[in-house]
């Protein structure tokens, strides 16, 4: 334990992450700028708000309890070493979050088809280029990320860089994800264990999926683009009344043309009545949560959007490519530390999201009348789904506060309890 930290809001953030930097084997005693102080203030970066690097250094004296200059900072973010370093802290940050993922956390655990499958939420997140970024074909040009957010435990892991090849304007997702190899796509689950990725359009390679099922026990769902051939060799029967299979219309077992077999279900939106054919591979859960599962591949994009509009972070920290894995993996550190939060405040503190959860019950009744009004049912799985996606501005202002001054945790409390009870006005 930190004892200068003991009862700040500070000591109770960072925890998980000091007990990520005190188990780890992957650091090095740097008395100039050490690893604890480059990774606690890039996080701290992640949830402050500021627009470059010369300004965070600047603003980093509170954070590390010493001058860090511009250099030290650079450095440390092109170094192989600490890079390795950050996708370890950052792994066992995450590990964290797993493990203390509680059914009350899991709108997954509720249906015993999905024991012995983790879900994750996967998609391309791009930032724009830093300001020193060098030229592609003449061109200052974005990167790519791909992130993976836990359907179950909410919690977030950085994939891969889309690096492109010398002389390529990008690399397509399609190409990272097999570079990366299937194994990477287990996300460090245990043997016997599966799992699904439900991803957009960007992962149609049909050859993969079956490489990555037969050889990983890695399973895709996705939306069917307009231009497939797919050619439908059987039905499939399900169980119309189970509640879960509300806006079904179909369940076919389908082959490629590179002959392998898939399966199509076809879903209206009760609410919308927009008709959405999902592709997968599994074939063995209901087709109503396969349709679910890839509803709930939402999350993530709201996740970016945290990222991007909340946090601030819409482009690279510096141009090397260490830099950008360093920042992709900080992020995710911050998100996964928002999550341990949240869990410590409710299970210690009672303290909920009240107002956010209000809004979305507001908004689930609204979709409700709608489909009443179109004369469906609505969706039994939407409508048993209560987690909240994002932090409200409110929670990230005042956590940005409580950090900045180090305020006492007992005073942080008093301070948010009214935040978290209604929109300021």
């Amino acid at each position: 334990m930190h004892s200068e930290l003991i009862n700040t809001t500070h000591c109770e953030f960072f925890a998980p992450l000091y007990q990520a930097l005190d188990f780890s084997l992957s650091t090095r005693n740097c008395p100039e700028y050490s690893d604890a102080s480059h990774v606690i203030s890039s996080v701290s970066r992640v949830i402050e708000n500021v627009e470059s690097g010369r300004e965070w250094t600047q603003q980093a004296v509170t954070q590390l309890g010493r001058d860090a200059g511009v250099g030290e900072f650079f450095d440390a973010l092109k170094s192989s070493r600490r890079t390795e370093m950050v996708a370890s802290i950052a792994a066992d940050v995450a590990a964290q979050a797993k493990a203390g993922t509680q059914n009350t956390h899991d709108p997954l655990s509720a249906h015993e088809e999905l024991n012995g499958f983790e879900v994750f939420a996967s998609d391309g997140h791009t930032l724009a280029a830093s300001a020193h970024e060098e030229m592609i074909e003449g061109k200052i040009r974005p990167h790519t990320h791909i992130f993976s957010l836990s359907l179950r435990g909410h919690y977030m892991m950085h994939l891969e860089l889309c690096t492109p090849e010398l002389g390529k304007k990008k690399e397509h997702e399609i190409k990272t994800l097999q570079r990366i190899k299937g194994s990477a796509l287990r996300m460090g689950a245990p043997k016997g264990m599966k799992v699904i990725h439900c991803y957009d359009p960007a992962v149609i390679g049909y050859q993969y999926w079956k490489n990555w099922k037969q050889g990983n026990g890695v399973y895709i769902i996705t939306i069917e683009k307009s231009n497939s051939v797919l050619e439908r060799i059987k039905n499939i029967d399900f169980e119309v009344s189970d509640p879960r299979n509300n806006g079904v219309l179909s369940d076919e077992s389908i082959i490629s043309s590179e002959g392998i077999v898939l399966r199509r279900v076809t879903y209206v939106d009760p609410v919308t009545n927009k008709k959405y054919r999902f592709l997968t591979n599994e074939m063995t859960l209901p087709p109503g949560i396969i349709a679910f599962l890839y509803k709930l591949r939402w999350d993530i994009e709201k996740s970016f959007d945290q990222s991007k509009n909340k946090f601030h972070e819409k482009k690279a920290w510096a141009k090397s490519n260490n830099s950008k894995k360093q920042q992709a993996n900080f992020i995710t550190i911050a998100h996964n530390l928002c999550i341990l939060l949240e869990r410590k405040l409710q299970a210690e503190e009672g303290i909920v999201d009240q107002k956010s959860i209000n809004k979305r019950l507001t908004r689930k009744k609204q979709e409700m009348a709608q489909a009443k009004e179109n004369g469906n049912q609505f969706n039994a799985l939407v409508q048993s789904c209560e987690r909240i996606t994002q932090r409200s501005l409110q929670f990230i202002r005042w956590l940005r506060g409580a950090l900045r001054i180090k305020t006492a945790w007992s005073d942080a409390i008093d301070q948010l309890r009214p935040l978290m009870l209604k929109y300021l006005s």
